[in-house]
């Protein structure tokens, strides 16, 4: 009974031991905490923000600039196991970059973020919903091709290559991976591939080739090439003509009327500029009579 007494004392006696005195103070310093934590979480994600912000704005204030007039023109083609997808037919148009002619992709933006080094082929995709990155190529309403997906008879894969020029032979094109050095493209090479005028793209779904061959992908095609190669001539003209300087004149302009003529019709009178010369004329005095 000892011990029992003992233990009872002891335990009621830790549970009351300055509980009471601590219970009736509120924990300040674990609400400041929390507090704390709360106002660094909201300004690292603003600071956060703010950087990615001016960071889309710094790559957005070079070429094509916002509102870039005249417009950059590409021409594109999706090829889906050897075959060309018919040309995208759509209206949207959120960023100034989509396609507006067939097999053309039209290159004026109207927000910074796709402006410059924003204005990215992923860009392009984003703005008319099509699917493209290195698992997947879908075309607005089409056949979600898949990294895997049998084509051809063989495991099919995402590929993206391009042509410098409309001229550029078919063979000629440069597949775009990111191990590429002349147009290196990240995060994703698909999508972060960036936009240029006059130059071709083909977005494809295609079988690996075999190691002792290279790849194959269809250029757009000759509609497409001529489109374009019409576009940019006529933005070319666009920006090398100038309207002709307007001198001012140098004598002010002097409407004179005619008099009727006798078959009471009144001449209409005509502008031109004329030069006129004032005469001083002086009196002749006249001799008083005498």
């Amino acid at each position: 009974m000892g011990k029992a007494s003992s233990s009872k004392k002891v335990a009621r006696a830790a549970g009351l031991g300055g509980g009471r005195a601590y219970g009736g103070r509120p924990p300040y310093l674990y609400y400041f905490g929390l507090v704390l934590l709360l106002v660094l979480g909201l300004v690292g994600v603003y600071n956060a923000t703010q950087y990615r912000d001016n960071q889309v704005n710094a790559q957005g204030n070079v070429a094509p600039t916002v509102g870039q007039s005249p417009p950059w023109y590409q021409g594109y083609a999706v090829e889906a196991c050897g075959k060309l997808l018919p040309p995208i037919q759509t209206n949207k148009d959120p960023y100034g970059i989509t396609t507006k002619t067939d097999g053309i992709i039209s290159i004026s933006p109207t927000v910074k973020s796709a402006a410059g080094k924003n204005a990215t082929l992923g860009k392009f995709a984003q703005a008319i919903g099509m699917t493209l990155n290195a698992a997947q190529l879908q075309v607005p309403g089409g056949h979600l091709y898949q990294d895997g997906q049998t084509c051809e008879g063989k495991p099919g894969h995402v590929y993206v290559m391009t042509w410098s020029s409309p001229q550029e032979p078919a063979s000629d094109g440069v597949l775009q991976t990111s191990k590429s050095t002349a147009n290196p493209c990240n995060p994703d090479c698909n999508s972060g591939l960036l936009l240029a005028n006059n130059q071709l793209v083909t977005m494809a779904f295609l079988p690996a080739p075999p190691k002792d061959q290279t790849l194959s992908v269809l250029q757009p095609p000759a509609s497409v090439i001529s489109k374009l190669t019409a576009l940019v001539a006529a933005a070319a003209n666009t920006t090398t003509t100038s309207p002709a300087a307007t001198v001012p004149p140098t004598t002010a302009p002097h409407t004179t009327t005619s008099k009727p003529a006798s078959s009471g019709h009144t001449a209409t009178s005509t502008r031109s500029t004329i030069t006129t010369t004032k005469k001083t004329t002086t009196p002749t005095p006249t001799t008083a009579k005498k």
